[in-house]
């Protein structure tokens, strides 16, 4: 079992005081603090607020204390309601080169109709193609944009 975020983060603090149930001052160690200047709450969730009343960020304190941001809550349990999620298949720079090459293809294809090229079934195949791909891209970017 693991240890809970309070727990974790009040062993390493030095002039720990309970001021209220689930509050807590101590000495801040992202600086010289003599005096306690840092405040630190458990929510009901069990997520740990910290704040350093010298102005010292909470990602300072985190550092200061050999911790990362992700210590100051609990692991997060699945509840079988999470939206599933589609693994991107290309990454942004490729991303971005489809669809560079797809609307060259639909450039070339107007030009070539503005000059009276007739198109065959190939080129209509691939027409159609190159709009699909640039709507596949379109709802992914989409589907991050929203994630």
């Amino acid at each position: 079992m693991s240890t809970a975020p309070i727990t974790k983060i009040l062993t390493k603090l030095t002039k720990v005081s309970q001021r209220q149930p689930d509050q807590y001052s101590a000495c801040c160690p992202a600086h010289a603090d003599k005096n306690p200047s840092l405040s630190v709450r458990e929510t009901p969730e069990g997520a740990v607020l910290m704040y350093c009343f010298s102005g010292r960020q909470v990602s300072e304190v985190v550092n200061a204390l050999g911790l990362e941001m992700s210590d100051l809550s609990l692991p997060r349990q699945a509840s079988g309601y999470e939206p599933k999620r589609t693994p991107c298949l290309l990454n942004a720079g490729q991303a971005l080169e489809l669809l560079t090459n797809e609307t060259n293809l639909l450039a070339v294809v107007t030009g070539n109709l503005l000059h009276g090229v007739a198109l065959n079934q190939d080129d209509v195949i691939r027409i159609t193609q190159a709009a699909g791909r640039i709507q596949c891209l379109r709802d992914e970017s989409t589907r991050s944009l929203h994630a």
